[in-house]
């Protein structure tokens, strides 16, 4: 079950991205309150509309009712964030696989956060990953994964929740083998895809991975 949860940060082409969605073909779309001004413009009606509903616009509320878009309307003071609670309606539909759409941009508090929401997904045992129009973004933790891309994507891997012990990349132009990144030091930054898939291992930690399309 692959799920496309839309949050209210910034997209900036909604035709590359309209684009994106379709060709995942999502089994649901869940909209984080003003995620559904995303959707709206892009033509797309989402199953589930979460959230105190104060950022969406009255005339679309009105469209989504009329399509019978399922609304969840909760309070404005909760210990939840909005993308929180569209991250649990994800678990109870089992959800395999969940993508954050319009998860950048904005406010920068609110981009640090939903970065964070990778790692929160991937303790649930949820495949996460945030796309862009430019950018993807994935998190890998005591584990191998392989980035599916293009030669000469520019791919950045950086530590977070600490060191990263036993780092190897392969298919970069500047590989690694069971290297030590340190939490503090950005030396994986704008490395670059030699072939079209690359893999990133972690043996101990995590490492948050971004592929500039």
């Amino acid at each position: 079950m692959k799920i496309c949860i839309v949050l209210n940060g910034e997209i900036k082409d909604y035709k590359a991205t309209k684009g994106i969605m379709l060709k995942e073909s999502y089994d649901y779309i869940i909209c984080a309150d003003g995620g559904a001004n995303h959707t709206y413009k892009m033509n797309i009606v989402p199953h589930y509309i979460i959230g105190d509903l104060d950022s969406i616009d009255s005339n679309i509320i009105k469209h989504y009712k009329e399509c019978n878009v399922k609304f969840e309307k909760f309070p404005t003071k909760k210990n939840e964030t909005d993308s929180e609670i569209c991250i649990y309606l994800a678990e109870t539909l089992k959800a395999k696989e969940i993508h954050l759409i319009g998860a950048l941009g904005g406010r920068i508090d609110h981009t640090i956060a939903n970065i964070n929401l990778l790692y929160y997904i991937k303790n649930k045992g949820i495949i996460p990953k945030i796309i862009s129009e430019k950018e993807e973004m994935y998190i890998a933790m005591n584990e191998e994964i392989t980035i599916s891309g293009e030669k000469g994507n520019i791919i950045s891997v950086i530590p977070t929740n600490g060191d990263a012990k036993g780092v190897t990349l392969k298919h970069l132009e500047y590989p690694l083998e069971r290297h030590c990144m340190k939490f503090s030091v950005p030396l994986g930054i704008s490395n670059v895809m030699t072939k079209d898939i690359c893999s990133i291992r972690v043996d101990e930690g995590s490492l948050i991975i971004v592929n500039n399309k």
